[in-house]
């Protein structure tokens, strides 16, 4: 995870990082959770041959190396649309986006934008991991932030382990992973202090306001879609991913077991199966 940090600026307060991996023709750009940043790729992504493709490992606004302007538009929305300027931007039109969780959101929404715009070639193939395409409970983080004084002592005060500690239960069924390496990985996401107010901002905008007209329009995408869910996910349940099979035509939820929220982390070598296959398919 050291090569290059690049830059994409998408607006004149707002500029996205990313590092890039491999140099073969297929292009797959990676987008990370809430609370988290693509260092929590760290295990898929060199499982991806270099002579075949061209990783692309995105942070978020608010995330990673990423800007953290304190005015933005931090909702689902506004993240695919910058995803969509990157892609521009960068030449990666017809790239696949793969997504977890509130990246999977993303991209989701992303996609349906594209579509809406007569621009349905800016991408080629979708992958959703663990992420929610319908209202559902909100994080415990979220709840927790819609009270003002609770968001605001997050942001003041220092994020001890134990507070990393219950995020990563929620998110591994296998709890022997929540050791120092997976919590170094997620720990700048509770410690850096503009990044604590853009997660809370981002929490308070999690429920799209036009969720209706985007959930409608699932049933008219024509691109190739892979769901990928763990089967003991107790973040954003499977039951996502069953009703986004039946919504998005030719959609194929595919689901791993003794897995939770986060399969690139706790199933790295078979969720590259599983997406491999998917690639070579659409590829074909």
């Amino acid at each position: 995870m050291n090569s290059p940090l690049g830059a994409c600026p998408v607006s004149p307060s707002e500029t996205l990082r990313y590092r890039s991996y491999g140099t073969g023709p297929s292009k797959i750009v990676l987008v990370h959770g809430l609370a988290a940043r693509s260092e929590t790729w760290k295990d898929l992504v060199p499982l991806f041959p270099a002579d075949r493709y061209t990783v692309y490992l995105l942070d978020l606004l608010g995330s990673g190396e990423s800007a953290k302007p304190r005015e933005a538009d931090y909702s689902i929305r506004g993240h695919s649309r910058r995803l969509l300027c990157f892609i521009e931007r960068e030449g990666l039109r017809g790239a696949t986006l793969v997504g977890h969780s509130l990246g999977a959101a993303v991209v989701l929404v992303a996609a349906v934008e594209a579509m809406i715009k007569g621009d349905a070639g800016a991408v080629s193939a979708l992958v959703i991991m663990g992420g929610p395409g319908y209202l559902q409970r909100l994080p415990l983080m979220a709840e927790i932030f819609e009270n003002r004084l609770a968001a605001a002592l997050f942001i003041a005060l220092y994020a001890p382990d134990i507070w990393i500690k219950v995020g990563l239960k929620m998110a591994y069924y296998d709890h022997r992973l929540i050791d120092r390496e997976h919590i170094a990985r997620y720990a700048p996401c509770y410690r850096n202090r503009d990044a604590k107010r853009a997660l809370v901002e981002t929490c308070r905008s999690l429920v799209p306001v036009d969720q209706e007209e985007i959930t409608s329009r699932y049933g008219d995408l024509t691109l190739p879609v892979l769901l990928l869910w763990g089967r003991h996910d107790q973040i954003v349940p499977l039951s996502q991913g069953t009703r986004l099979e039946a919504a998005i035509p030719g959609s194929k939820l595919q689901v791993i077991e003794e897995c939770g929220h986060n399969p690139q982390e706790e199933k790295p070598q078979v969720t590259f199966s599983i997406i491999e296959k998917f690639l070579l398919q659409t590829a074909g």
